[in-house]
Parts: structure tokens; sequence; C-alpha cells
């Protein structure tokens, strides 16, 4: 069994996750608006997607992406994903 540490520090069984996606978003950092790019988990409902990780950059975002399916199929007990922000 294969658990992801999400961003805000609990843990998604593997098993669960219906998808993983790069969302682009805009959020308010340090007064200003950006637009950032969000690594999700999509969860079956009822439950809501869960954000693993924050970048700058639409590229780094993907390249993390992949790394975490890698590690994922290299069936490891947890999988942490960085994050930027």
């Amino acid at each position: 069994m294969t658990f992801i540490r999400t961003r805000s520090g609990r843990y998604i069984n593997s098993n669960h996750v219906i998808a993983l996606s790069v969302e682009e978003a805009k959020i308010e950092l340090e007064g200003k608006k950006k637009v950032v790019f969000k690594m999700v988990a999509h969860l079956p409902q009822p439950l809501l997607p869960a954000v693993l990780g924050i970048y700058t950059d639409e590229e780094k975002a993907y390249e993390n992406l992949e790394k975490l399916v890698k590690e994922l199929t290299e069936g490891k007990d947890i999988v942490q994903v960085s994050t930027e922000i």
C-alpha cells in the first residue's frame, strides 16, 4: 500500500486516487495576484480534490507530476511531493 503525503501534511492512500493533474489557478501572493500551477489528486465523490503541490512554473509542475508517477510505480510506502509555495 502506497500513501501520498499532501501539501497540508495529510496522507492519501494511492488506491483511492482517480486521477492526477496539473491545474492553473490565480492566487494572491505577497499582495499581488499571481498565476500558479497546482498538482492535484482527484478523489472519489464526495471527497474534494487534494492539492499535492503548488508551483510558479508549469514545466516544474509537470516534471514533479512525472516524478510522482514514477515513484508510485516503484512501490514506495510513502511518497512526498516537493512544492515551491
